[in-house]
This record gives C-alpha cells, sequence and structure tokens, in this order.
C-alpha cells in the first residue's frame, strides 16, 4: 500500500467498499478496480493481524519464562 494505513483504516475502507457494493453504487466498469483494492485491504489487514499474533505469542512467551 502506498499510504501508511492503520488497520481500523483499512477496516474502514472495506466497510465503506462493502456498502457501496450492496447499495448498487458502484459501476460494472468500476467494479474490477474496487476489487482490486478490496483485494490489497484484506491482505494488508491479514498481515497485520498475523504481526499482532505473532509478537502477542511472543510477549506470552516472554512472561512464562520470567
Amino acid at each position: 500500500m502506498q499510504e501508511e494505513l492503520t488497520y481500523e483504516q483499512a477496516m474502514d475502507q472495506l466497510e465503506a467498499l462493502a456498502s457501496k457494493m450492496e447499495r448498487n453504487e458502484i459501476g460494472i466498469d468500476e467494479m474490477a478496480k474496487e476489487l482490486q483494492k478490496a483485494q490489497t485491504l484484506m491482505k494488508f489487514c491479514k498481515e497485520r493481524l498475523y504481526e499482532s499474533e505473532k509478537n502477542c505469542n511472543s510477549l506470552l512467551q516472554m512472561d512464562e519464562n520470567s
């Protein structure tokens, strides 16, 4: 992603996009572009969640070893 996003910002963008799709506010010509953007946002969110889980697990292991 070109801009620095937080997880929350990316989720907000995904929710807004889903709402537009549900209300049929996205034309067929725009759909492929928006789906590609959604895919990029979902990948970003998955990566952030994975990083957070990894960090939490590391902290828990450190706590157990103390």
